[in-house]
């Protein structure tokens, strides 16, 4: 079995790169893992860091991999580490070279800008590699700090959407996301689900920045679940409780620049109207108060606290409370 230049065998791990495109000197690759159980099962993709900087997915993909027993292990894993190497390099979500957001431009182009053939050469790996199910990990990055949460494509429903809904239930979070706003048309998850047919999810935890012990954790507990859901490895995956089911986000900007006070943390439930947090001056003084816009709701994500803002600038998601 074949994963760029990573070769496995049964019940072998096997490391190596694969082409993304091209930059000025030499091709643009990404490291790439490819583990192969001694029995035979299902076949799992991993992506990790289709924007720079969300360092916890890379990170605990490979101390998932590297801990597996693959002489008990059913099947394969392929994980494509680095998904935005130009963005990585910069430590940005963004691609410096075009300003793209790759996960907002699929299914880009052949002949479009790096970006856009990037994005092209991303959709044609998962189609060949992406196997029975998709997890794409993402962490929030340099400027935002994310809750545990799982996201799948719930614009349509169809088979792969409805299996991605089953697979986000077995992954250990209680914060369990039904996309379908229009941001979603251009990513990653749903064009491996409405393209190739893939069951498919977001998994996001952490960032601002830092790798924290805590969001490894939520993502080996996730990587587990997934598995075990599967069926590659023994046990049965775990089930959260106090389960907060999302619809819409809303993402909250601040009409004053300054400092941000953020006064409420990832994951935490809101109603309309309750104090997120104060944009401070330089003067030290409160210029103005962020409230909850919408009835029911929890904190997606927040912008890292403390952090000097424009006007304009997000400082919190707030996902709708189904």
């Amino acid at each position: 079995m074949r994963f760029g230049t990573a070769e496995a065998a049964p019940g072998e791990l096997a490391t190596g790169v694969i082409e993304l495109g091209h930059d000025n000197i030499l091709p643009l690759v990404s490291p790439v893992m490819l583990a192969r159980g001694a029995l035979p099962g299902p076949r799992l993709f991993i992506q990790c860091l289709i924007h720079g900087g969300e360092n916890v997915g890379p990170i605990a993909a490979a101390r998932f991999i590297r801990s597996l027993d693959l002489k008990t292990f059913k099947g394969s894993i392929a994980a494509l580490l680095v998904a935005n190497p130009l963005g990585q390099r910069a430590h940005s979500r963004l691609t410096p070279q075009d300003g793209t957001n790759l996960n907002r431009i699929f299914p880009g182009s052949p002949s479009g800008s790096v970006g856009e053939q990037m994005v092209d050469r991303l959709l044609a790996i998962a189609g060949e590699h992406g196997g029975d199910a998709i997890l794409d990990l993402h962490s929030g990055g340099e400027l935002t700090i994310t809750a545990f949460y799982v996201i799948y494509d719930d614009k349509f429903d169809g088979p792969q959407q409805r299996a991605s809904k089953a697979l986000a239930a077995q992954i250990g979070s209680r914060y369990q996301w039904g996309a379908s706003e229009g941001w979603m048309d251009g990513t990653y998850l749903a064009h491996v689900s409405r393209t190739h047919g893939k069951t498919a999810l977001i998994i996001e935890s952490g960032g601002g920045a830092r790798v924290r012990e805590e969001d490894l954790a939520n993502f080996s507990t996730a990587l587990n679940g997934a598995a075990r859901a599967l069926g590659m490895i023994a046990g049965d995956p775990p089930v959260a409780s106090d389960i907060r089911r999302g619809g819409n986000a809303v993402h909250v900007k601040c009409t004053k620049g300054g400092f941000w006070d953020c006064l409420v943390e990832p994951g935490q439930d809101m109603v309309a109207g309750q104090v997120m947090g104060r944009m401070v001056d330089l003067y030290g003084q409160v210029v103005e108060e962020i409230h909850c816009p919408t009835g029911q709701a929890w904190v997606g994500s927040i912008r890292r606290p403390w952090m000097p803002l424009y006007s304009g600038d997000q400082v919190v998601e707030v996902v709708e409370r189904l």
